[in-house]
């Protein structure tokens, strides 16, 4: 049984359901809820063979699981603002920060990171984190982070002088928080 929603400490997860709501034929992935719990966002290459990163308006009234699985319907949205002619991807929230990867023009190398705030319910214009996050590799899949007092970042890159292959960095974001 599916209690999602109603965390009395009684009931346990069970899953995985389909999230149908927002699954197409394409690749859809790296689901991220805004603090509200009003939106999901996430991308996918369904438009294109580029990603770009869409929304959906969550249903408070309703259990998420019946919501997403699709008892109900959505508005699927591209967030405009927010995508280019090139892949983003991987969007993460934090508050009103949204970080995500993308391979548009003007950055320093494959992927870069970017940001961008929900301000008055619209996205600002996205921000490269600049050369000090960045470098001639990729970055992927930013998570921000609040943990004793450090609010952070945490990626992981293919940038020379790793391990190989994909590593795990961090750095300390607090200043955008």
């Amino acid at each position: 049984r599916m209690d999602w929603g109603t965390y009395l400490g009684q009931q346990r997860l069970s899953g995985p359901a389909r999230v149908t709501l927002v699954n197409s034929a394409a690749d859809d992935g790296y689901p991220a809820i805004l603090p509200d719990k009003s939106r999901l966002l996430f991308c996918s290459n369904r438009d294109n063979q580029q990603f770009d990163i869409y929304s959906v308006a969550l249903n408070s009234g309703m259990l998420l699981h019946e919501y997403l699985s699709g008892k109900s319907s959505g508005q699927i949205t591209k967030e405009t603002v927010l995508c280019s002619p090139s892949n983003d991807k991987c969007p993460s929230i934090f508050g009103n920060l949204l970080v995500f990867a993308s391979d548009r023009p003007g950055g320093f190398g494959g992927f870069d990171l970017y940001y961008s705030r929900l301000e008055n319910n619209q996205w600002s214009t996205p921000v490269n984190f600049g050369e000090k996050i960045n470098s001639p590799g990729d970055e992927y899949r930013p998570i921000i982070f609040s943990f004793s007092k450090i609010d952070g970042m945490i990626f992981s890159s293919n940038r020379p002088g790793g391990k190989g292959g994909f590593d795990l960095y961090a750095v300390r974001i607090g200043d955008l928080l």
